[in-house]
C-alpha cells in the first residue's frame, strides 16, 4: 500500500478492497468463487490485462513455445470465455511473450488477434514491442477506433498512412526504433486525441519536427525524440508552437526567488532575460524557500481555482508518460492520472532530447523561453560550446567538450514546475566530458580536471545546488566518468551533503498545522560510463589480480621517466580514537572493535530482574556523545536528518554501464 487509507476508506464497510494488497495475486481466481461481490472485485484483477506479466503466466514454460501457447491456448479460448469476462479484459500485453514462428505461424497469429480482439469490446491498450511477428495494421483493422494506447517500439515493420488515420482515439503511441519514416503522422486531422509520441531513434530532423510542431501545436504533452539528427534549430520550434503562450513566470515570490526582467527583443528568441535578485534569492537562504504556493486569490477572478492556470504549488505529483502509467490512468487506477487528464490540452510539459546534436545554447534558450511549463527534461549530453567559425579558430577541430553548466536555467524564475531532470554531471560539478582522439580516457580525465574545470568555474561561477531549486524531486546525472583525480569525487560528495541538509531545513519547519512545505530532492541517480580501463585492450585478458590491487601505489602520470614519489602517510585528525594507543603497540586496528577494558560488566535491577549490562567506561567519543545528544531530545522518534550525521533519507540509486563491445547490459543498485 503506497500511503494510510483514507477516514472514508477506513470506515467504509467494504473492507474487502483494503486488504488487497496484502493479498497474494495467486489467490484471485479462488477469491472470485466466494461470491458475487468477490468476483467483481477481483475478476477485473486477473482479466483487466491479458498476459500480465511473465512471471505470472509463463513460470516453468520454454520460452520457444510461447506464441503457440499464447496462439492455442489463450486467443483460441477466447470464443468460449462468457461475454461478461471478455469484457473485463482493457490491456493486451504480449512484451513477455518470446519465442520466434515460421511465415505461415506469422499469419496465424495476425488472424488469430484479429479474431481474439472481436470478443474484446473494451480492449483499449495493445502493447507489443519488439515483436516483429505481430502486425497492428492487421489484427487492429477492424478495432482502431477503440485503442487509446499502441506501443510497438522495436518493431521491424512500418504502418501506412491509411491505418494511423484509423486510429482516431489514440492517446499513446510508441514507434520507437521501427522501420519508415513519420510522414504517416503529418496530414491535417491525423491523431487529433493523441497526448503522448515517443520516436526514439527515428532519424528524426529539424525539418521533420518542424513539420510535427506545425501538426500537433499544443496537442501533445509529452514528447520523446532521443537518439535522432536534432540541432539547436529544432528546439526553436518546439518552443514557439509546442509550448503553452501562457507565461507561468511572475514575481510574486521576489523576496525568495527573485524577478526576471525583459528586456530588448532577441534575433533568435522573444527577449533578452536578465536576473533581479533580492537579498535572499542570491544566495539560496530565505527562510520560507521550502514552503510551498499559496493558493493565489482575485476578487476580479470569475473561473474557479481549477480552471486558472497557474504554476503547480510543488507538492503535486506530476503526470507519469511511461507506458505503464498511462495504461493505469486510462482504467481509473490511478488517482494523479485520470482519464480527464488526456482530454484538454495545454502544451508540452515532458521532453526527451537525449541523444542528439543539440548545444548547451540551445538547451539555455529552450529553458528560458518555455515559459516555465516543462515538468520533466532531459538530455543526457551536449556540447559545451557550440560549432561557430569564431570558435573552430580558437579551438582544436578533433577536441569537444560536452557538458551543461548553466545551473541558473533551473531555477523556479525559469523552470517554475520543473521537477524531473536527467542532465549531463556538470550541471553540479562543472566538469565537462572531452572528446578527442589523440589522448586516452584516463588522460581526457585528467585534463578535464586539472585544467579545464578552473576556466569552467570562471565561466560558470554557480553550480546547481538542492536549494536552487527545492521544487525539484528527481535528479539524474549522466556520463559521469570511473575514474577521478579528486575533485568530480569531493563534487558529488558535497552534493549529498547539501541534500542532507535541505532535509534537514524541510524536517525543521515542517508542522501539522503548519502551512504546506515542497519535499525537496528524494532522488538522486549517478549514472556511470564504462570503466576506462575494460576499454584497454592490455587489460582486457589475463589481468593479475594481486597486481590490479596494488596498481594503486604508483601515482598517476603522464610521463614514463618521471621520478616516483613515495606517497605521504595518513595523518589521523588528533581526537581520532586511534591516536588513543600506544606508539609501540603492535596490536591490530581490528581488535579497536572491543578494546580491552573499555567496559564494564555490572548487574542492575530492571523489570523486577537482575540483568547483565555492559557500561562504556573508555574514552569520549564526540561522535558517540553526538548521537546519546540526538536520543535524549527525541527519545524513541526517528532521528532527524541532516547535520551532524549528514544522513540523506532520500532514495540513492548508481547505474553502471560496461563496455558496449562486451554486450553487457546496464546494471544498477539501489
Amino acid at each position: 500500500m503506497a500511503s494510510l487509507p483514507s477516514y472514508q476508506d477506513a470506515v467504509s464497510a467494504d473492507w474487502v478492497r483494503l486488504v488487497i494488497p496484502y493479498i497474494a495475486p495467486n489467490d484471485f481466481a479462488a477469491l472470485c468463487r466466494v461470491n458475487r461481490h468477490f468476483w467483481e472485485i477481483f475478476a477485473p484483477r486477473i482479466w483487466g490485462r491479458l498476459l500480465a506479466t511473465g512471471s505470472d503466466r509463463l513460470t516453468g514454460r520454454d520460452s520457444e513455445h510461447d506464441l503457440d501457447w499464447l496462439v492455442g491456448t489463450v486467443l483460441g479460448q477466447l470464443g468460449r470465455t462468457r461475454s461478461e469476462t471478455a469484457n473485463l479484459v482493457r490491456v493486451l500485453d504480449t512484451r513477455f511473450v518470446r519465442g520466434t514462428c515460421s511465415l505461415s505461424m506469422a499469419n496465424k497469429l495476425n488472424v488469430s488477434l484479429k479474431n481474439a480482439i472481436r470478443y474484446l469490446p473494451n480492449l483499449n491498450c495493445v502493447l507489443i514491442d519488439g515483436h516483429e511477428d505481430l502486425d497492428p495494421s492487421e489484427f487492429l483493422s477492424e478495432a482502431g477506433r477503440q485503442v487509446q494506447l499502441l506501443s510497438m517500439a522495436d518493431c521491424p515493420l512500418s504502418l501506412s498512412t491509411k491505418f494511423i488515420s484509423s486510429l482516431q482515439g489514440l492517446v499513446y503511441l510508441d514507434l520507437s526504433r521501427i522501420s519508415g519514416s513519420i510522414r504517416p503522422l503529418l496530414p491535417s486531422g491525423t491523431l487529433p486525441e493523441l497526448r503522448i509520441l515517443k520516436l526514439q531513434g527515428k532519424e528524426v530532423d529539424d525539418a521533420a519536427v518542424e513539420n510535427l510542431a506545425n501538426c500537433f501545436g499544443t496537442r501533445l504533452w509529452s514528447l520523446d525524440l532521443e537518439d535522432n539528427k536534432l540541432t539547436d534549430a529544432a528546439l526553436y520550434h518546439l518552443g514557439t508552437r509546442c509550448m503553452c503562450p501562457a507565461d507561468l513566470r511572475s514575481d510574486t515570490r521576489y523576496d525568495v526567488e527573485g524577478k526576471l526582467e525583459f528586456g530588448s527583443t532577441s534575433p533568435i528568441f522573444e527577449t533578452s532575460i536578465r536576473i533581479i535578485e533580492s537579498d535572499w534569492s542570491g544566495s539560496f537562504s530565505h527562510p520560507n524557500r521550502h514552503l510551498a504556493d499559496a493558493p493565489s486569490y482575485d476578487v476580479h477572478d470569475a473561473l474557479p481555482q481549477e480552471h486558472l492556470l497557474k504554476r503547480l504549488d510543488g507538492r503535486d505529483r506530476i503526470k507519469c508518460d511511461s507506458a505503464n502509467a498511462v495504461c493505469r490512468g486510462l482504467q481509473g487506477a490511478d488517482p494523479y492520472l485520470p482519464p480527464s487528464s488526456f482530454q484538454g490540452f495545454r502544451g508540452l510539459t515532458h521532453l526527451n532530447l537525449s541523444g542528439n546534436q543539440i548545444s548547451s545554447l540551445g538547451a539555455v534558450q529552450l529553458l528560458t523561453h518555455c515559459r516555465g511549463h516543462l515538468q520533466s527534461f532531459s538530455c543526457d549530453s551536449m556540447l559545451l560550446i557550440p560549432s561557430s567559425k569564431a570558435i573552430a579558430a580558437a579551438w582544436p577541430k578533433m577536441a569537444k567538450l560536452h557538458g551543461f553548466c548553466a545551473a541558473w536555467t533551473l531555477r523556479p524564475l525559469f523552470s517554475s514546475n520543473l521537477r524531473v531532470v536527467r542532465l549531463h554531471h556538470s550541471i553540479v560539478t562543472r566538469i565537462p566530458t572531452m572528446e578527442i582522439d589523440e589522448l586516452s580516457t584516463l588522460a581526457r580525465l585528467y585534463v578535464c580536471e586539472n585544467l579545464i574545470l578552473p576556466r569552467v568555474k570562471d565561466a560558470f561561477p554557480e553550480a546547481f545546488i538542492p536549494d536552487m531549486n527545492p521544487r525539484i524531486e528527481s535528479l539524474t546525472l549522466t556520463c559521469i566518468p570511473r575514474r577521478s583525480s579528486g575533485p568530480l569525487i569531493d563534487c558529488l560528495i558535497h552534493f549529498l551533503q547539501l541534500l542532507a541538509a535541505q532535509e534537514r531545513a524541510i524536517f525543521d519547519i515542517s508542522s501539522r498545522r503548519g502551512p504546506g512545505v515542497l519535499a525537496g530532492l528524494r532522488h538522486f541517480r549517478l549514472e556511470f560510463e564504462p570503466d576506462p580501463h575494460e576499454q584497454d585492450s592490455y587489460l582486457t585478458e589475463d589481468i593479475d589480480a594481486q597486481q590490479l590491487l596494488n596498481s594503486g601505489e604508483a601515482g598517476f602520470s603522464f610521463f614514463e621517466n618521471e621520478a616516483k614519489q613515495e606517497r605521504p602517510p595518513i595523518v589521523l585528525p588528533s581526537n581520532s580514537i586511534y591516536n588513543l594507543l600506544p606508539k609501540d603497540s603492535s596490536s591490530s586496528l581490528n581488535d579497536l572493535d572491543q578494546p580491552e577494558g573499555s567496559h564494564l560488566d555490572i548487574d542492575i535491577w530492571m523489570d523486577e530482574k537482575s540483568t547483565s549490562i555492559r557500561v562504556w567506561i573508555g574514552p569520549r567519543n564526540e561522535g558517540r556523545a553526538e548521537y546519546f545528544e540526538l536520543q535524549k531530545r527525541f527519545g524513541s522518534r526517528t532521528v532527524p536528518p541532516g547535520p551532524p550525521h549528514g544522513f540523506w533519507l532520500g532514495k540513492l540509486e548508481v547505474s553502471t554501464q560496461q563496455v558496449a563491445s562486451r554486450r553487457k547490459k546496464q546494471s544498477y543498485w539501489r
